[in-house]
């Protein structure tokens, strides 16, 4: 069997109306199907690839730790490899992040920094506090609080019943944000819609604050503007709110340095990190917090309230420290901060000039490109014409893979795509990738 279509075979595939090709390998940055045709992954499937496919080093070292012990629960034992990861990650982490717990996808452990936020007020005698304050757009998690907190409404037609209220407020967007000048005003404008925010729902109600350092596929690769993880964090200090940083996407050396937080001169009270920390190899997610607040725990009711069947498993832990490991033998987050740089300014050079191209966003091994029909006004696509959906069939078909994002202009319309390769892609690699790209939006485009 070479692709799968529904209704064939059992599994309940993603999309009811395509073809699936059959995986075969994969090496490096390139994926290939049980047809021999090559695919250059140029978003690490959901920016979850780091190391690259068919890293031997890392799996390896997964199939040594198989061979000792997959899983033992975490009421009963600890590990050497997960004492090792925690210890290692707390001493590259932003000042003060010095525990840490490992779970198993991005939405579990945004899920558990809000649980662990929450608890924390309950131990302090303030049980009131129990709101939280998250960005839109923006995204946290396909669970149910998770995806409250994700700024996405689209999700609120199927969704909406189930789903909690959280308080929004406006994220940080150089393309829409509608300033003159978002690098001298940006950091002041969103900070006094947050302290407005603040005002009007009382601080005294609000646990905290969750923000990713650089927006996901919410926002096409979005940076914050300078100075504005200082401007949110002195905010939310002053009026007793915790901060959550989201690095699910963004951390683990996307953006040119380990901790996306620590390139913009944010300090969190609880972190959480996904995605590349294992590389695809396992699922894999961390909870970084302070100590100082676990004794808080510890004094009053004993400890975290929270437990998952997988938390601390050895074999997910061996995946992340064999990652770490390969990424410090081989200098991969200063190899992803100087390819980055090859990447943002030829997506720049190359793409821009294009009709429909209205924003490239990015940092390091990240960044969107978002499609408009008018690029004067910034005024999407109707979202009935599906303009993402069909690129991304087109460079699929000449062996591009992409992350699609849409709704982000109004809610409703809005196309982008995000791109974020394994962190291992070469300078030579880049420039394929660009070129597909832009070949695949000249023809699409000509046939709108």
């Amino acid at each position: 069997m070479n692709t799968v279509r529904y209704p064939d075979g059992n599994v309940l595939l993603r999309n009811l109306a395509r073809d699936f090709p059959v995986i075969s390998h994969g090496q490096g940055v390139y994926l290939f199907d049980k047809q021999g045709k090559r695919y250059l992954d140029g978003s690490g499937g959901a920016l979850v690839v780091s190391v690259g496919h068919g890293n031997r080093e890392v799996a390896d070292r997964i199939h040594e730790q198989l061979l000792r012990v997959a899983y033992v629960n975490g009421t009963h034992f600890t590990a050497d490899v997960t004492e090792e990861l925690a210890t290692r990650l707390c001493a590259l982490a932003p000042k003060g992040l010095d525990r840490a717990a490992f779970l198993s996808s991005g939405s579990e452990v945004t899920e558990a920094a809000v649980k662990f936020a929450r608890q924390l007020w309950v131990e302090r005698g303030q049980p009131q506090r129990s709101k939280v304050i998250t960005r839109m757009p923006g995204y946290h998690g396909n669970t149910l609080y998770a995806l409250s907190m994700s700024g996405r409404p689209h999700y609120k037609k199927f969704f909406g019943p189930l789903l909690s209220e959280v308080i929004t407020t406006p994220a940080p967007y150089p393309y829409r944000s509608g300033l003159a000048d978002y690098a001298r005003d940006g950091a002041e404008h969103y900070a006094r819609l947050l302290e407005e925010t603040i005002e009007r729902e009382g601080a005294s109600t609000i646990a905290a604050f969750i923000a990713e350092p650089v927006i996901g596929s919410s926002a096409g690769a979005s940076p914050p503007p300078p100075g504005y993880f200082e401007r949110v964090s002195e905010i939310c200090r002053r009026h007793g709110i915790l901060t959550i940083a989201d690095e699910v996407m963004c951390g683990c050396g996307r953006t040119g340095q380990f901790f996306a937080s620590a390139q913009f001169q944010f300090q969190p009270d609880v972190l959480v990190l996904g995605k590349g920390i294992s590389g695809g190899y396992v699922p894999l997610s961390a909870l970084l917090v302070r100590q100082s607040h676990l004794e808080e725990m510890r004094q009053g009711s004993g400890g975290f309230m929270h437990a998952q069947t997988y938390l601390q498993a050895p074999v997910m832990t061996a995946a992340g420290l064999a990652v770490l490991d390969y990424y410090e033998r081989h200098g991969l987050v200063a190899h992803a901060a100087r390819v980055g740089e090859y990447l943002q300014r030829r997506l720049r050079e190359v793409l821009l000039p294009l009709p429909y191209v209205g924003s490239i966003q990015g940092v390091g091994l990240m960044a969107g490109v978002e499609f408009v029909e008018d690029k004067a006004s910034k005024r999407p696509f109707p979202r009935g014409r599906k303009v993402v959906e069909g690129l991304l069939t087109e460079l699929f078909t000449q062996g591009l893979i992409l992350w699609p994002n849409t709704g982000h202009a109004d809610g409703t319309n809005g196309d982008l795509v995000m791109i974020g390769p394994p962190l291992v892609i070469t300078e030579s690699e880049v420039d394929e990738l660009v070129e597909v790209l832009a070949r695949g939006i000249n023809h699409y485009m000509e046939r709108l």
